[in-house]
């Protein structure tokens, strides 16, 4: 006669699935409009996401400035941003004009701004930022962009630039409103 059987020596063991728990969610609190004037230091204008070669070294054109960074938001839109102050914001955070200012002024919120906002987006202050990002979005386009058009490494080392305006730059402040 055959010894009883123990199925459940037999069934292989399956292990329990583990799943990492979701980072927890820092609460930061809004930040009030006229705290910070971020939104009156800067220029911002719609570009083309860097889909072909002329795309992607139009946007290394534009990091190859001083003062000139670009942004790229969860949506996949992409914008130049060219930092300049306002001339009418004044020491406190205030607009000088604020009952006659312009309509794109107008239509800002502290909502909407960029230091409330959820999604913090993909800023690039420099050309090799941004050829990193390309090495890892587009293999194709990088490799076409490094072999027709990119400078010796001392020309795309980062430099020291001239006391061209007073204060922190807007990634120093941007960073520091963010994390508050």
């Amino acid at each position: 006669m055959a010894p009883p059987s123990d199925k459940r020596a037999r069934e292989p063991k399956r292990l329990p699935i583990l799943t990492q728990a979701p980072a927890p969610q820092v609460e930061r609190a809004p930040k009030p409009c006229l705290t910070c004037g971020l939104c009156c230091t800067y220029i911002a204008v719609a570009i083309d996401a860097p889909d072909s070669v002329r795309e992607a070294t139009e946007i290394l054109w534009h990091l190859y400035h001083d003062h000139v960074s670009v942004y790229r938001d969860s949506d996949d839109e992409w914008m130049v941003q060219f930092e300049t102050r306002c001339r009418h914001l004044l020491a406190d955070n205030r607009c000088a004009i604020y009952e006659t200012r312009p309509q794109i002024c107008r239509t800002y919120s502290e909502q909407s701004c960029e230091v409330n906002a959820e999604d913090e987006g993909m800023n690039f202050y420099s050309p090799e930022a941004f050829l990193a990002y390309l090495a890892t979005r587009s293999r194709r386009i990088y490799g076409l962009v490094k072999k027709r058009f990119m400078p010796a490494p001392e020309h795309l080392a980062p430099r020291e630039l001239g006391k061209l305006r007073q204060g922190p730059s807007f990634e120093k402040r941007f960073l520091a409103l963010r994390q508050r």
